[in-house]
């Protein structure tokens, strides 16, 4: 049985899942990253919540909901930006990833997130031999953390493939985004290396 980390970049998941209309049951989104018929089983899973510093318990629910899916929450409160607020939480994640990869040795790191900020963590790991795989719905993925991960999985299959319009400057190509489907799904399992590609 392989074991799994997760780490869910929350904002990302969540501006993208709102970009294309969608709910998320973040306790199924775990069992589908770690099915134990594929021989995946969770060993630590950590959430980074963004708080509104102009709505500070805004958020007091859905970090409930996080820890009773399982999650270890990690939430900050980010600072006033104009119209809006900035909570950047690349930095704690990647130490956190490392951490643990380091630690915990799991077989398998699952970064749910399309934001390309990540490349450095993924290819440190996958230089140590660490499997990364990461997740994310089409609209927010970054295409260079997809070719530089271990596997993309591609979580429109939560919900169906016609959710989501894909941005021209990441997944283009109907076929590269046919092969990522179909790479995450149907072989999860190490070698690191992949042995598909993904054309211009």
């Amino acid at each position: 049985m392989m074991k799994v980390a997760v780490f869910l970049d929350f904002a990302n998941v969540d501006a993208s899942s709102r970009k294309i209309n969608c709910d998320i049951d973040y306790g199924e989104l775990l069992n589908y990253l770690a099915d134990e018929a594929e021989e995946r089983t969770l060993q630590t899973t950590y959430a980074y919540v963004p708080i509104d510093p102009r709505q500070e318990h805004a958020m007091d629910d859905t970090i409930s909901e996080l820890w009773q899916a399982g999650y270890v929450v990690q939430s900050k409160v980010g600072t006033i930006a104009g119209e809006t607020y900035k909570c950047d939480f690349d930095v704690e994640m990647s130490l956190d990833i490392a951490r643990i990869a380091y630690t915990n040795a799991p077989d398998i790191v699952v970064l749910v997130s399309g934001d390309s900020d990540f490349i450095p963590i993924v290819l440190d790991l996958r230089g140590r031999g660490i499997r990364v795989e990461v997740a994310a719905f089409n609209v927010a993925m970054s295409r260079q953390l997809a070719l530089k991960s271990s596997g993309f999985i591609n979580l429109d299959a939560l919900i169906g493939d016609e959710i989501s319009e894909v941005p021209d400057d990441d997944f283009s190509d109907d076929d590269s985004n046919q092969s990522l489907r179909n790479v995450n799904r149907e072989n999860l399992n190490p070698p690191t290396e992949r042995s598909d590609s993904l054309d211009d």
